[in-house]
């Protein structure tokens, strides 16, 4: 009888798997390119023109997942006049080559910078992307194309990403969708010529649901600079989530906002992540302590007990990232986007190795590794209060960070 119930359990499958890591603005300010530019390598050790710098430290993260995601915030051209302005973007597609390097598998582009270099600028960011062998969801050729949900398969599961925004920046889509187009679902307070209705979209995510085990709606919505969602956007969210989407992810507000369950109307909950805040940019750059520099990681596992099955989140792990910006000698400045606890980690490290030591160089050091340990911890806090308990880990040791090929190891200056 033992024999048989241990052949019967070894027999058993066991529950498919497939994870994801959701990050949020990837925006390259000019001081943001200024720093990776400063960091360029050329040659065989080539670093994506000092991209690696500025990304590295997430690679531990980024790579352990499946699938790792995150919003790119800008165009990418190579152009010698691009269209320029304070809150006008563009990058080489050096970035791209960086985001793939430390682990990201899917770049979207829905967001309000979309059109900062013009319908080419779709054109152009998509051919890089697919050279860069990132995949994405969002603006694209014409609309058919924009509003197709990005489909990716592990493991026997069919997940969906369907990349959408609610902003672009005074921006229009031409009338005719046969042009480029960014798929958005526009607020009453900015219309957009080409945006669906909020019923067409919900229309859209219950058909890209039924084709697929999961859909993740990751959506570029809510007010800048604030920690709560608006009223419209929980009520669209609770929409979302009944229409059949899986989880929702959102960015824009370069600050965070809560990560809450949601009830379905038909039972069961989804997730909802109102924003992810920055993963890396130049704001906050004059404030330590600023709101816009920090940031979210969420994991999701997502698993299937048999192919028949449905698709259930298993569990979701959020982590602190923030964003390091200080000025060192003269005007050089360094900007990297940094997991958070690895940093404590690493600071704690080197406060004990320079426990005891009196000379003068020592206690310089000290005194700045102590000021940064505050600044993290209150930062840290800030963070997980955001976020469910049972969503936050302790502080594991410290990884060892990968040599990325071509350039320093995450969190080096």
């Amino acid at each position: 009888m033992l024999t048989t119930l241990v052949f019967t359990l070894l027999a058993q499958a066991a529950p498919a798997r497939v994870t994801f890591v959701f990050g949020g603005d990837v925006i390259p300010h000019d001081p943001v390119k200024y720093v990776a530019t400063m960091h360029a390598r050329e040659g065989d050790d080539a670093n994506n023109e000092g991209w690696d710098h500025v990304l590295g430290p997430l690679a531990p993260a980024l790579q352990r997942a499946d699938f790792a995601v995150v919003n790119l915030e800008t165009p990418i051209v190579v152009l010698k006049k691009p269209e320029r302005g304070e809150m006008v973007f563009n990058a080489r597609p050096a970035l791209l080559g960086a985001l793939k390097r430390v682990g990201v598998d899917i770049a979207t582009f829905a967001n309000n910078h979309c059109l900062d270099q013009h319908q080419e600028g779709i054109t152009s960011t998509r051919s890089y992307l697919e050279e860069a062998g990132l995949l994405t969801a969002g603006a694209g050729a014409n609309a058919e194309t924009a509003w197709a949900p990005l489909v990716v398969e592990k493991s026997g599961m069919r997940v969906g990403i369907l990349a959408v925004t609610r902003w672009l920046n005074g921006f229009n889509n031409k009338k005719d969708e046969t042009l480029p187009h960014v798929p958005s679902v526009p607020y009453l307070i900015e219309p957009i010529i080409g945006g669906r209705s909020i019923d067409t979209f919900l229309a859209t995510i219950r058909e890209r649901a039924a084709e697929v085990d999961a859909l993740i709606v990751f959506i570029h919505w809510g007010a800048e600079y604030k920690f709560a969602p608006a009223p419209e956007d929980r009520k669209l969210a609770q929409q979302m989530i009944d229409a059949g989407a899986f989880a929702v992810i959102g960015h824009h507000p370069h600050v965070l906002q809560p990560i809450e369950y949601l009830e379905r109307s038909q039972g069961g909950r989804g997730l909802v992540v109102f924003s992810l805040g920055n993963l890396v940019s130049n704001q906050d750059f004059d404030k330590p302590n600023g709101t816009k520099r920090d940031g979210l990681l969420v994991e999701l596992e997502l698993t299937r007990e048999t192919p028949e099955s449905p698709v259930r989140l298993e569990t979701v792990r959020a982590i602190p990232v923030a964003t390091e910006n200080t000025l060192g000698k003269g005007k050089l400045r360094n900007v990297q986007a940094l997991l958070l606890d690895e940093e404590l980690a690493a600071i704690e490290e080197r406060l004990v190795e320079l426990a005891g030591r009196t000379d003068a160089s020592s206690k310089k050091e000290r005194k700045s590794l102590e000021a940064r340990r505050k600044i993290g911890l209150d930062r840290r806090a800030r963070i997980v209060a955001f976020v469910p308990a049972e969503m936050i880990q302790p502080p594991a040791p410290r990884a060892t960070a990968p040599e990325l090929p071509g350039g320093n190891a995450p969190g080096s200056p």
